[in-house]
């Protein structure tokens, strides 16, 4: 089991990485980023990731001891006090327990060269609670990857990461600067670009999704740009009542890739 040191200053260096990737969602120098409570420390384990350190207070006790074994003899691991770690925390009923964690690097082309990927392109997403729900509902079916379009919020949000339940650590995930690239790198895998608009000329469930598709997220409220709209192969719609306007955005997201999944009989 690692040793464990005390820090009593919210100053200490560690701390203070802690808190920049917490609170501004920004990757350490190191290319570290920092999670909260035990959950989202396990999945991160799970996920074959590297901890390059924790944090716990005495309250933590219970969930150290279920991550201790598990970490290598020599991961920096700190005991401090509720006070420090206040200083830190980003949810209302903290676990006092904390970890960086060395982010997943993926590389585009290789993760696009699977038979028929499925992806989600986000444009201009704001929620991140959106954003994790799409992450792990990508998962969830078997999809391949999460293209980040101009605008869309920033994936190392602290709210982004715990609502993706720890699917941010596996699903792959690039940014894309503009919607033309986006566009450009559907087209170089031979993806069918779908938008996902309640003014959509045809039915999601009208489309054949057995091979490569790409389906176009755009902001809440505003949707997506008529630029893109105007670019992609289908403008779909998902039916719903007349009383309602539209779905929320993760609630769309989830309906297309759930189809698609059901369209290949579940073989993830």
């Amino acid at each position: 089991m690692a040793p464990v040191a005390r820090i009593s200053s919210p100053q200490n260096p560690w701390i203070k990485r802690l808190r920049a990737g917490l609170l501004r969602g920004e990757l350490s120098e190191a290319g570290e980023c920092a999670v909260e409570g035990f959950h989202l420390v396990e999945e991160a384990l799970r996920s074959g990731l590297e901890i390059t350190a924790v944090v716990r207070t005495p309250a933590a006790e219970k969930y150290w001891l279920r991550i201790a074994p598990r970490l290598n003899g020599v991961t920096p691991c700190f005991l401090t006090t509720e006070r420090v770690f206040r200083s830190i925390a980003r949810t209302e009923t903290s676990q006092g327990i904390a970890a960086l964690v060395r982010w997943p690097r993926w590389r585009g082309e290789q993760v696009l060269g699977v038979p028929s990927p499925v992806l989600a392109v986000l444009v201009g997403l704001q929620d991140p609670g959106n954003l994790g729900t799409i992450l792990r509902t990508l998962e969830a079916f078997g999809a391949t990857a999460c293209l980040l379009g101009p605008g869309t919020v920033n994936l190392l949000n602290a709210k982004a990461i715990r609502a993706s339940a720890g699917s941010v650590f596996r699903v792959p995930h690039f940014r894309c600067p503009t919607e033309k690239d986006a566009l450009a790198l559907c087209r170089r895998h031979a993806l069918r670009t779908i938008a996902l608009d309640p003014k959509g000329s045809k039915y999601l469930s009208d489309l054949d999704l057995s091979q490569g598709v790409a389906f176009f997220v755009g902001r809440e409220g505003s949707g997506l740009s008529p630029a893109v709209v105007a670019r992609v192969d289908e403008v779909v719609r998902i039916p719903i009542s007349s009383s309602v306007d539209s779905l929320n955005a993760a609630v769309a997201a989830a309906l297309a890739l759930y189809e698609t999944a059901r369209q290949r009989e579940f073989r993830f």
